[in-house]
């Protein structure tokens, strides 16, 4: 945490880089079309997700949706109340980011999204479960994901073994997902909110719960925190350290999940995996995963840098690249992220890597962005985006032979009236991984939802 508010207290006092004064050429030079404002969207309906049991909400598109919302607007509130102090109002933003992180963790927030993305794997599958921060603990070392049973776990591990590793890294997935969706907003949509704080959190704390899964003091917290649970099974969280558990689930799927053994209580199944049920190979593997983690720290956002500006045969065009580490359900994804806009279109261009035991596959997608067309009288915004890989067969860590997929989806967002909207949404893929898509397996998603724009 020293680092981290080191970081910030730095990251208060820093310039846009973007923003700095350019030297004036003789004649004005081009500039690619600045976006207006951005959009606080909350998609009131996800399928077949929300019908799932009678209703069960919400989904990681739901919950990403309402996070990213949520950030938008109440750090663009906390700037604009200190008006031309500007330092002030970042520094009101800073706070804010620390408390709601660390101090005490807020629904819609950072810490709830990723109990959430937790909750939607399990969800997916018929499993009911709790996110604790609703239980507003202050300063609390952990928030678990609790009232899970046993029976359900034993289920899910037998019948999607890789459902069981992806739900282990879920969380994290969700966070850097929020980062991705918020720098997205950012540079297409024209957001004036100051993320920076929250950007560094969530990459800092990211590679260190990473990092810590090969730290042997691990050990003795996971001893306390069975301790502190007791017989009590609804209060235990469903996994402990996410990231040694995901090492464990990845390389043994085929284990019974029943094979870990009776609670020290005595009472149901001892869930909590520690470092020393690791192998050596596997300890340096995840070890491996904590230095890749230090990837998602190529990012110009991180000290402010925006954008970059050039001219292309003569007409203007705005890019910026970042880079990127997730872990999936077989092993990891490194990803390069290009963001382009010129005076009539916006894209965005990712090329995967994705890495299991054996080998690496390839992916690339493609997302047209708010792509202006008018149909009926009506004015409508189109985001088509496509996605092509190939992944390891059965999601397996240890499997050579790729297995190839895609994903198609289009968003159609028609204004209602002032800055008020609805859009729809249809996402279908074949197997694999996608982030932020719950399902591993074939699956068509239709979406509904409302947006504000604000500016």
């Amino acid at each position: 945490m020293r680092l981290v508010s080191a970081l910030l207290v730095l990251s208060v006092f820093s310039v846009p880089l973007s923003a700095q004064p350019l030297p004036q050429p003789t004649e004005p030079t081009p500039q690619p079309t600045q976006p207006q404002g951005t959009e606080l969207s909350l998609p009131l309906l996800d399928l077949p997700y929300n019908t799932q049991d009678g209703f069960r909400a919400p989904s990681m598109q739901q919950s990403l949706a309402i996070s990213s919302s949520f950030y938008e607007a109440t750090h663009l509130t906390l700037e604009r109340a200190f008006g031309e102090r500007k330092k002030l109002g970042r520094t009101a933003v800073v706070l804010f980011d620390l408390f709601s992180t660390v101090g005490l963790a807020l629904p819609f927030g950072d810490v709830w999204l990723h109990e959430e993305f937790h909750r939607a794997v399990m969800g997916n599958r018929g499993i009911d479960s709790y996110n604790d921060v609703y239980d507003f603990q202050p300063f609390a070392d952990a928030i678990a994901v609790s009232h899970v049973k046993d029976e359900d776990l034993i289920r899910l591990k037998r019948d999607h073994p890789a459902d069981q590793v992806r739900l282990n890294a879920a969380g994290a997935e969700g966070e850097l997902a929020l980062v991705q969706r918020l720098q997205k907003q950012h540079f297409f949509g024209g957001s004036r909110a100051w993320h920076t704080p929250l950007y560094l959190l969530v990459k800092v704390g990211s590679y260190g719960y990473i990092a810590s899964g090969v730290d042997d003091k691990i050990n003795a917290d996971t001893d306390e925190m069975n301790a502190e649970d007791g017989a009590d099974v609804d209060k235990r969280d469903f996994t402990g350290h996410d990231f040694v558990a995901w090492m464990y689930d990845l390389s043994r799927p085929d284990e019974p999940y029943s094979s870990r053994g009776v609670h020290p209580s005595g009472v149901g199944i001892n869930r909590y995996r520690r470092p020393s049920d690791l192998t050596p190979d596997e300890r340096s593997f995840l070890k491996k995963q904590g230095n890749l983690a230090l990837i998602n720290f190529l990012d110009p956002n991180l000290v402010n840098f925006d954008e970059f500006r050039t001219t292309v045969s003569g007409r203007p065009l705005a890019w910026n690249i970042t880079a990127s580490h997730f872990l999936t359900s077989f092993g990891y994804t490194i990803d390069a992220n290009l963001f382009l806009r010129t005076e009539t279109r916006k894209m965005f261009i990712v090329l995967h890597a994705y890495q299991n035991n054996e080998q690496t596959f390839p992916g690339a997608e493609v997302e047209l962005i708010d792509h202006e067309l008018r149909v009926m009288g009506k004015d409508l915004r189109i985001s088509p985006r496509i996605s092509l890989w190939l992944q390891p067969e059965n999601q397996r860590f240890r499997q050579s032979e790729g297995i190839a997929g895609g994903l198609a989806a289009v968003r159609v967002a028609m204004p209602l009236r002032d800055r008020y909207g609805a859009f729809v949404e249809i996402e279908g893929k074949t197997d694999g991984w996608v982030a932020g898509n719950v399902s591993l397996d074939s699956d068509l998603s239709l979406r509904f939802g409302l947006f504000r724009w604000i500016r």
